[in-house]
């Protein structure tokens, strides 16, 4: 017997893409109002499919949820991974994510593939001392500070452990 066969629980493996622009401005999606009263913010990205690695996995999703396509060569990383909970639906979702890096110019994002919820997700550049700070991150100084390693040229030599998040409560 499994924890998954016992429990119905989810164990998934992510890859997300933190966008750092021009400007300082790190890409979020989101915006959608939780139960706790928090506009929820986060970083683009998803589940890896099967047979699929890290870095093809990160490009497909940011090219879904972002629109833009990026060449995986482009790609630094992953930089870091950390552990994400939720209880979607009742069930118990634990996913690991590794967070890769790409230095952009600002663009205008648009979700052009993904899950339907996706489609309802609004955009924002944030600045990066406000990433961590609305997806329910548990020690968002550790997001901050890996951010401005990256923007300031400091890629690390291994992956840095972000610790965990958990989701939000939300409605339906």
């Amino acid at each position: 017997m499994s924890i998954e066969s016992e429990t119905g629980a989810v164990f998934r493996i992510a890859a997300r893409v933190i966008f750092l622009d021009q400007h300082d401005t790190v890409l979020h999606m989101g915006g959608d109002q939780c139960l706790d009263g928090i506009t929820r913010w986060i970083t683009p990205g998803g589940g890896v499919e099967a047979g699929e690695d890290l870095r093809a996995a990160a490009v497909r999703e940011a090219g879904e949820e972002t629109g833009c396509v990026i060449d995986p060569e482009a790609l630094v990383g992953p930089v870091a991974f950390g552990v994400f909970t939720a209880f979607p639906k009742g069930r118990l979702l634990v996913q690991k994510n590794w967070y890769f890096f790409y230095r952009t110019e600002r663009f205008a994002p648009r979700v052009t593939g993904g899950d339907a919820y996706e489609q309802k997700f609004d955009f924002a550049w944030l600045p990066i001392d406000q990433c961590g700070a609305a997806d329910g991150t548990i020690l968002p100084d550790r997001t901050v500070a890996l951010v401005k390693r990256l923007r300031d040229g400091d890629v690390p030599a291994e992956p840095v452990e972000l610790g965990g998040t958990h989701s939000p409560r939300w409605g339906h």
